[in-house]
């Protein structure tokens, strides 16, 4: 992994920061930030070595003459000449352009799942307040990872908003499934955790903040290990005290789904909403298949898995309380409905002993099926 610096001569900087990409496999994220200098300063750490020659010759043919000045971060993951010259061209496109709301289907709907954590928040909130806190202006890389080789994210994964829907205060947290698989660590579960910690100060001075979270999370990031355990504790917390103030609400929509320490999250959550696509459980697949063996639990049988751990299933099996379609609006109207409803009398978590009457029910000599599942766990005991 290198860093490098460029600079080339400019004029008249830029006055509004653009953010493109994301660091996920084989892409990259830029960032354009307003300068008080004349010149476009570049700062880059790429995961490909000895490839200065290739930059240098990619920044030249798009930074020609006419070009403001600005500060350029780019963090890189090895994408392709072809991908970051359509990324630059992206960026520059959007200082004079703002960019496209997503579009709808053929169908007439808009893919929840195929927007990023920052598109969703804006969607969620009510148009014109949606406000970024700590974005990415502030730099929060982690600073664990650079010293690994793993090339960090300006936002650390995490995106926190503020803004109201229908009306009410409010604050969406979204985790960036495409970057380090939404692994949690330092930073990034210090902005959730922050975010949880103010929403539940505001509702102990009476003036309620309504929470969503938006997780697509394999859990913990290996890299910073403790840390994001840490982190992971103090979102749990944060989570079990708000939700005597105002449903905190977990959406997990897909692709990556939800595991690990945030698995647990979602359980502590006052409603979960999961969409067909969606997958919630403590372990992922591959953890299961390498402790139990093939034969308990194939990982690369995706209809089996999702038969036991994708949305549908887990709504069925009452660890869920919305199944929505992926549908943008329809996520929307689920939450505004929630957000409308009295507070649960009892968080799911805290069904302790009704839970364990129904897993005392379960004969471990038989191999688990979806359709054995659902039997134990809809037959009215876990409401």
């Amino acid at each position: 992994m290198e860093q490098l610096t460029f600079s080339y001569a400019a004029h008249h900087s830029i006055d509004t920061m653009v953010r493109v990409g994301n660091v996920g496999s084989g892409d990259l994220e830029i960032l354009l930030e307003p300068t008080d200098q004349d010149t476009i300063t570049i700062e880059l750490i790429t995961s490909i070595d000895n490839r200065q020659p290739l930059w240098d010759a990619i920044f030249q043919r798009q930074f020609a003459d006419g070009v403001p000045a600005m500060q350029i971060t780019i963090n890189d993951f090895g994408a392709t000449p072809g991908v970051i010259g359509l990324r630059l061209v992206q960026a520059l496109e959007q200082i004079t352009t703002a960019p496209a709301r997503a579009s709808a289907n053929t169908l007439g709907t808009i893919s929840f799942i195929e927007m990023g954590p920052r598109e969703r928040a804006k969607f969620l909130l009510d148009a014109g307040t949606f406000r970024e806190v700590m974005g990415n202006q502030h730099h929060s890389f982690s600073p664990w990872l650079v010293p690994q080789g793993i090339v960090p994210q300006s936002d650390d994964g995490c995106v926190v908003a503020k803004g109201t829907i229908d009306g009410k205060p409010s604050v969406v947290v979204g985790i960036d499934g495409t970057f380090q698989g939404g692994a949690i660590g330092e930073i990034s579960g210090a902005k959730m955790a922050a975010a949880l910690e103010l929403a539940l100060k505001d509702a102990k001075a009476g003036h309620p903040t309504q929470v969503i979270l938006l997780l697509e999370t394999g859990g913990v990031r290996l890299q910073e290990a403790n840390l994001g355990l840490a982190a992971i504790a103090d979102i749990h917390a944060g989570i079990v005290a708000l939700r005597d103030y105002v449903p905190v609400i977990g959406v997990v929509a897909g692709a990556v789904g939800c595991f690990g320490g945030m698995s647990i999250a979602a359980g502590l959550c006052s409603k979960v909403i999961v969409t067909q696509e969606a997958r919630l459980g403590l372990n992922g697949p591959q953890v299961i298949e390498q402790e139990a063996g093939i034969e308990e639990y194939d990982s690369r049988n995706r209809p089996f898995i999702w038969s036991f751990t994708g949305g549908e299933a887990r709504f069925a099996s009452r660890f869920a309380d919305v199944f929505s379609d992926d549908d943008a609006h329809q996520i929307r109207s689920d939450i505004s409905n929630i957000i409308h409803q009295p507070l649960p009398a009892s968080a799911r978590c805290e069904q302790v002993e009704t839970f364990l009457s129904v897993f005392n029910q379960i004969d471990t000599a038989q191999q688990a099926t979806p359709a054995l599942v659902r039997h134990y766990f809809t037959q009215g005991e876990c409401k």
